[in-house]
This record gives structure tokens, sequence and C-alpha cells, in this order.
């Protein structure tokens, strides 16, 4: 996230603090989490006018599934096509 706008890596950081308790306590669904909150996000973005605050909510959408894309991958490959 370096070179990341501040109000971008603020709310990365806000996500990903969200999700670290699950991803302790229940690894195998900790992508499927992340997947969510993306599509969550994603849904705010499309349903918001077109703002600097709608593109950050649309940037945080794509790295949280960016982030579950990557934990499919690592911990369980062939769910990754599940991610689309």
């Amino acid at each position: 996230m370096l070179g990341a706008p501040a109000a971008l890596r603020d709310a990365l950081v806000v996500q990903r603090a969200g999700f670290s308790v699950q991803r302790d306590s229940a690894p195998e669904e900790f992508g499927a989490a992340l997947r969510g909150r993306a599509e969550e996000l994603l849904g705010e973005a499309v349903a918001g006018p077109p703002t600097r605050v709608t593109a950050l909510t649309l940037l945080a959408a794509d790295a949280l599934m960016t982030l579950a894309c990557e934990w499919a991958a690592e911990h369980d490959p062939r769910r990754l096509g599940e991610m689309g």
C-alpha cells in the first residue's frame, strides 16, 4: 500500500482490523469473508454518487477482493475459481 492515498490506506486498515479476529478463529472462512465485504463495498460504490469517497470505496473493494483471491490461492487453490 505504499504510495496509496492516505484515505485509502485508512479505509483498508479499518477493513483489515475487522477481519483479524475472524482470520485467527476461522481461517477456512476468511477468504469468503473478505470477498463478502468486497461485494458489500462494491454495492455501496455503485449506489453512491460519483465522488472521491465513492472512488475510494471502489478501490477498497478491489483491494479486499485481491486479498480474498490471494488468500484462496495460498490456502485452498481449488476455491480460487469461486472468487469470480
